[in-house]
């Protein structure tokens, strides 16, 4: 499905913005215009995720900013229930966070980039899990399972699997409000989760390359 598999060590988020290929927000925007819709993100959303993220992902690397808006204690915590979770931790012991890839999807020729949260290799090397986490304000699991397929998260995961060529996707949610529990989500043991995000992805990527022709 993918070829030019190429891996970018050492981007940062903003480098990786910066590079030329599609990514998933990329598609996101995409649809949004194909359906006439107005997408406009919360840029307050947007800094919390990412703040979250590093403090999950990389918290020797994670300092508050003067940044307004965000609320620095609640992401705290939500990054520390994570952390504990004993899954969650021994994923975090064993994985890479955030490392850049781009791939050419062969079908369109759409070049697109890649920034899996975690990316873990079994010690055989015979397995690659990647790994994608979310806060979510479901208040239960059944909701945030809806909310996968609401917030196209099915689309990402197909997308990231099939340009990686990796065995398995996981979701992991993080309830914003208290009790603040943390779920886990395998996408790839719902086939038919997969196999929509996939027809998603490549129907957005013709859109794409339907655009980019002369």
């Amino acid at each position: 499905m993918f070829h030019s598999l190429t891996t970018h060590p050492g981007l940062t988020q903003e480098q990786h913005r910066a590079l030329p290929q599609v990514s998933n927000t990329d598609l996101s925007n995409l649809k949004a215009q194909v359906l006439g819709q107005l997408r406009r993100p919360n840029p307050q959303a947007l800094a919390f995720g990412s703040h979250f993220h590093a403090a999950t992902l990389e918290p020797a690397t994670y300092a508050r900013t003067d940044e307004r808006g965000i609320k620095w204690a609640d992401l705290e915590t939500l990054a520390r229930q994570v952390r504990r979770q004993r899954y969650c931790r021994d994923l975090l012991y064993r994985g890479t966070p955030e490392i850049t890839h781009t791939a050419t999807h062969i079908a369109t020729g759409v070049e697109v980039k890649i920034r899996p949260d975690l990316l873990v290799i079994s010690p055989a090397g015979r397995r690659t899990t990647l790994v994608d986490f979310k806060t979510t304000s479901s208040p239960d699991l059944p909701h945030f399972l809806a909310s996968t397929l609401q917030y196209d998260y099915d689309r990402q995961a197909a997308l990231y699997l099939d340009a990686l060529g990796a065995s398995r996707f996981l979701i992991i949610g993080v309830q914003k409000k208290a009790p603040h529990e943390v779920w886990v989500f395998d996408a790839t043991a719902a086939p038919s989760f997969i196999e929509q995000g996939r027809k998603k992805y490549a129907a957005l990527l013709r859109h794409q390359a339907a655009q980019s022709c002369p």
